[in-house]
């Protein structure tokens, strides 16, 4: 984080998102260990049944207060809003009517059956990004930061339904935050963009929001023009000099892993990850796309541009030796299957990750309700994570396996909230539980929506 961000701490819990479930146990790196002990598989088993609906979506209280509501103040909510009735201060139904007609063009092009959850998808994002810098995760406190990583999802997805100018804005405050040295920390406060605690940085951001831009540029360049999407790509020149310095330098120019670093689980780790090997492999492709826009960027590379597309070439032939040729697992070697699989086929990597793939990834991970949990060595209890299956979504729709994104799209369709919004978690009985919304998975569904319905020029 930038110098004047490391001097400047905000006294704020230190509970992330997985640790509110459980507990010491996160915090001691057991989930990196591979849960080594029994007696540890039946404390998680219980803390997981505890785990409640922490609220059945997020709605504005007033002109100036959102608040996560409980089911008996669903009941007051209109449908298809995240406004309270009876608010003096009309301007957030006054905006939040004015992002669904920015948004209307792109529903008509969805056939009647996905609209309402389109819609649903839509008013969950709004209602966790009007106002503020950046998509926030959820609003309940252990979820209320921009994470980077949720942040990337969240500014292309608002750019697939005609929000590029919102999308570079989201971008432009990501870049920032970003430190000197090229990380990120894991996450941010919305309102101050700092850090709220010690936690280190996490690696993946950097090849999703790097995979962003290259989102973003693309749907902009096909909207207004290329000249345009090249001039508006300027404005990201610090990030993208300092993210393509530091992924370089960190892979010794994609001839090594990138370094070990928590990623979407959450937890520490002592081996690297899918969920962050993944990313760094699309933040180097994304730079190579971006180059061919740009090449002027990438003087500060020995080599330039060039150098990008030898750097990626090699780290391709890195993780396939690596991950790849061990059934993409976890860790290089070993772990078991992860969810994060879906991050290369959703992003478009290639690498012949086909329709086998993505369904024997799905069936080993499938869950009682339904959905899928992060990975194999998830085992806190039986919930489905709608995160890890969205994300699926979005990989099989991607690849063209438009039967499976469907069937993705239908069981998170029937596991929403009261209020209709998309729940953290499903239990195993099919319950919604956790806290809702989710900006990650809103932004995955309409990112699957667009992939299965949406022409592209």
């Amino acid at each position: 984080m930038n110098p004047e961000h490391q001097s400047r701490r905000v006294p704020w819990p230190r509970l992330n998102r997985r640790q509110v479930l459980t507990g010491a146990l996160a915090g001691a790196g057991l989930l990196g260990a591979g849960f080594a002990t029994s007696s540890g598989t039946d404390i998680l088993a219980q803390a997981g049944r505890n785990d409640p609906l922490r609220s059945a979506t997020v709605a504005f209280t007033s002109g100036t207060s959102r608040e996560g509501i409980g089911i008996e103040m669903v009941q007051r909510l209109a449908p298809n809003s995240r406004v309270m009735p009876g608010i003096e201060d009309l301007g957030p139904a006054a905006r939040q009517q004015q992002f669904l007609d920015r948004c209307t063009a792109w529903i008509t092009q969805l056939p009647d059956h996905r609209r309402d959850l389109a819609t649903s998808a839509l008013l969950d994002l709004w209602v966790l990004t009007d106002s503020l810098p950046a998509t926030v995760a959820s609003w309940d406190q252990p979820w209320r930061y921009i994470w980077p990583r949720d942040a990337a999802f969240a500014a292309v997805a608002l750019a697939r339904v005609g929000m590029v100018d919102l999308a570079w804005q989201h971008l432009l405050h990501l870049q920032s935050l970003q430190s000197q040295d090229g990380s990120f920390a894991a996450r941010f406060t919305p309102d101050l963009g700092l850090a709220p605690d010690e936690r280190p940085s996490q690696f993946d951001a950097l090849g999703l929001l790097l995979w962003a831009v290259s989102e973003v540029h693309a749907v902009g360049a096909r909207t207004t023009g290329r000249k345009d999407g090249a001039v508006t790509l300027e404005t990201m020149a610090p990030m993208l000099r300092r993210s393509s310095r530091h992924l370089l330098h960190l892979t010794e120019r994609g001839t090594v892993l990138p370094p070990v670093s928590s990623d979407y689980w959450e937890v520490s780790e002592s081996q690297v990850t899918l969920g962050t090997a993944g990313p760094t492999l699309l933040g180097l492709q994304a730079l190579v796309r971006l180059a061919e826009h740009s090449s002027g960027l990438w003087d500060h590379i020995d080599g330039g541009a060039e150098a990008l597309g030898d750097s990626c070439n090699a780290f391709e032939a890195t993780f396939s030796r690596t991950f790849i040729a061990n059934g993409l697992q976890r860790y290089p070697t070993s772990g078991g299957l992860d969810s994060a699989v879906a991050y290369l086929p959703a992003a478009g990597a290639g690498l012949d990750l086909g329709e086998s793939t993505l369904d024997h990834v799905w069936e080993r991970l499938r869950q009682p309700a339904g959905g899928i949990k992060p990975g194999h060595g998830w085992i806190f209890d039986h919930t489905s994570w709608t995160p890890s299956t969205s994300l699926m979504g979005v990989g099989f729709a991607r690849i063209g396996a438009t039967a499976q994104a469907d069937g993705v799209l239908d069981w998170l369709s029937s596991h929403r909230t009261q209020a209709g919004s998309f729940p953290e978690k499903v239990s195993a009985e099919g319950a919604a539980v956790s806290v809702a919304p989710l900006s990650w998975t809103a932004s995955n569904v309409i990112i699957t929506l667009d992939e299965l319905h949406c022409a592209r020029p």
